[in-house]
């Protein structure tokens, strides 16, 4: 099914991640090509992988272009890639690929979303291909080679690749495929992570800006790609990427006007046989250069998006709140005073509760506070810790009198934890609280009037109020009624608002997926939905959920949590939907959210 070709060159380390990942992703209809100077690659191998599951090539000294090509003369499969020295596959890829090949039969290059990551294998930003194709995707589209697939059967009718080219080789092919109207499958998933090197070179592709001399080559291919006319929009775009190569050394602002328009004028002379450029062309280019500054577009084509610390946005009254987690500066945490006075009903049911915790002694005890001091007479919460070497367990020797139970031994993460402490308990309602997290005043009481007063409704939720790490307010998100198409597409649930009933629990099978290392939640919550469990949303805050910097919910995003996610919506929908239709099938619920918390902020409603 695929012929996965390896340049043998560069950092040994990272050679020796992407052969293993070669190996072990690959399939027994799949051939792996060695090629370049194969001999110190191969005395790099683990000792786990035989040098026999792989063909070398040996071609040392060749240009990278002519010794790809020798590996694509020996391909002999369906579907070919090209791996770099620091490429990998996720352990899903091959079999993704191969579903989008089935389903697709007319593509002739599939590619998908990449991880990067730093020296040490940290995920710092991820890749996104452009979900849309177009008569002009060499200006639209992105390139990134880890998650890129060939037909070979169409690259070896086009020629191959161009071994003139020794940055933008595979561009090119990626053009010509385009030109030749070969159809482009993007698939909406992560398909391969790239490291980045020890020695600062990255190679060349749009994950990074590149230098002098690689945009120059990349600026020749494109002018090709153009029938070598060199079009004002050309020169826009190499005056302005140009401009910010020049500058990217001293200064990482965006480049001033004049110094964008001197590099398209030196375009100009460079690729236009030097003469010299008119009046018109100089005004219809610095019009192009003016309108792509106006719309921020000055090295947006190398731009990928960071995984930095979430960060506060100005201009909030005119955006949406929800799947944000900070909207404002820290303030006092309010809750209004009928919060304290509610009480539960006459015949309170066994609400069980279960927070799985690992070295948090810094938050654990606002967390078991938040719940105890609520003094919901019919209680039964459990802590279960997975072996803290902190201050947790002193923490909860302090508390054992209140506890219903609690333990610290080695537990396998925290959907394990949440499944072995909710085995003990018997309540008639569930819902496990991360240690980090924190329950409002009286919402145990509130949530068990809700339910006695409505013995049809199987999950419930509220509205959550963010807070940092000193337990200060920075933003709430004020939900719609429940939509349950929606979704499907995203997870708008606040998991530490999330009550159920026991029967809830035991019609998707009574544990938590321990599959799932992020969005067990969610799981949860979908295999609820396909059980046609009723939902609400309660007009009431009942949870904080807590913002900090080291926290699961944000460093595991990228690639957990966002494969995860991916895996879950495949289940769901039968395949991966793209980023544009999960916006616009969740539009409906944005707005609606938008209007009430405007309402909300303006005092017209009340929680």
């Amino acid at each position: 099914m695929f012929s996965i070709i390896v340049r043998a060159h560069g950092d040994p380390d990272l050679m020796t991640a992407t052969l293993r990942s070669a190996a072990q992703g690959a399939t027994a209809d799949c051939e792996i090509l060695v090629v370049g100077d194969t001999d110190s690659a191969a005395t790099r191998l683990p000792p786990e992988i035989p040098p026999d599951r792989f063909a070398w090539v040996s071609v040392p000294g060749m240009r990278p272009a002519a010794a790809i090509n020798e590996g694509l003369k020996r391909a002999r499969s369906e579907f070919l890639s090209i791996l770099a020295p620091g490429d990998t596959y996720f352990e899903e890829t091959l079999r993704i690929v191969a579903e989008t090949a089935r389903r697709h039969p007319r593509a002739g290059c599939i590619v998908g979303d990449v991880m990067l990551t730093d020296v040490s294998g940290r995920p710092f930003a991820e890749f996104n291909v452009a979900e849309r194709s177009g008569r002009r995707r060499q200006r639209h589209c992105r390139f990134c080679g880890a998650a890129v697939f060939f037909r070979t059967a169409v690259v070896t009718r086009l020629g191959r690749l161009d071994e003139r080219l020794d940055r933008w080789a595979e561009y090119d092919l990626w053009l010509r495929l385009e030109q030749a109207g070969e159809r482009f499958r993007s698939v909406p998933r992560l398909l391969a992570s790239r490291r980045s090197s020890a020695t600062g070179d990255p190679g060349s592709d749009f994950t990074h800006l590149p230098d002098g001399e690689s945009l120059a080559e990349l600026m020749e291919v494109r002018l090709r790609a153009n029938a070598g006319r060199l079009s004002t929009s050309l020169l826009a775009w190499y005056g302005s990427t140009g401009a910010a190569v020049a500058a990217a050394a001293s200064d990482p602002t965006t480049p001033g006007f004049n110094a964008t328009l001197h590099q398209a004028v030196a375009a100009w002379h460079r690729w236009h046989d030097g003469r010299p450029l008119g009046p018109a062309w100089r005004l219809a280019v610095a019009a192009k250069l003016a309108k792509q500054r106006l719309r921020g577009s000055v090295r947006k084509e190398f731009t990928v998006k960071p995984l930095e610390p979430l960060a506060m946005r100005r201009f909030q009254l005119l955006s949406r709140k929800i799947f944000r987690l900070v909207h404002h500066a820290p303030r006092p945490l309010q809750v209004p005073a009928a919060y304290l006075r509610t009480v539960p009903p006459a015949d309170p049911p066994v609400i069980a509760i279960v927070t799985p915790s690992f070295n948090q002694g810094h938050v654990l005890e606002a967390t078991l506070r938040s719940v105890l001091d609520q003094g919901y007479p019919a209680l039964e919460y459990v802590v279960q810790d997975g072996g803290s070497t902190d201050a947790s367990v002193a923490i909860l020797e302090r508390y054992t009198p209140r506890l219903f139970a609690w333990e610290s031994a080695a537990d396998g993460g925290q959907a394990p934890a949440i499944n072995r402490g909710l085995r003990r308990t018997t309540g008639e309602i569930m819902a496990y609280l991360n240690s980090d997290d924190m329950l409002l005043p009286g919402s145990l009481a509130y949530v068990a009037r809700y339910f006695r007063a409505h013995p049809e409704v199987d999950v419930v939720y509220g509205h959550r109020v963010l807070i940092d790490e000193a337990d200060a307010e920075i933003g709430r998100w004020v939900l719609p009624p429940h939509d349950d198409r929606a979704l499907a597409f995203a997870d708008f649930i606040p998991q530490e608002t999330m009550f159920w009933r026991r029967r809830a629990w035991e019609a998707v099978g009574g544990g938590i997926d321990e599959s799932f290392r992020f969005a067990m939640d969610w799981d949860l919550i979908l295999r609820f939905r396909a059980a046609g469990l009723t939902f609400r949303r309660l007009p009431r805050f009942l949870g904080a959920f807590r913002v900090w910097q080291d926290q699961k919910s944000v460093s595991w995003w990228l690639p957990t949590g966002r494969r995860e996610t991916e895996r879950l919506t495949a289940r769901t929908l039968g395949d991966t939907p793209s980023r544009e239709r999960v916006r616009r099938e969740i539009t409906s619920y944005v707005r609606r959210h938008w209007l009430i918390d405007k309402l909300y902020l303006a005092g017209l409603v009340r929680y």
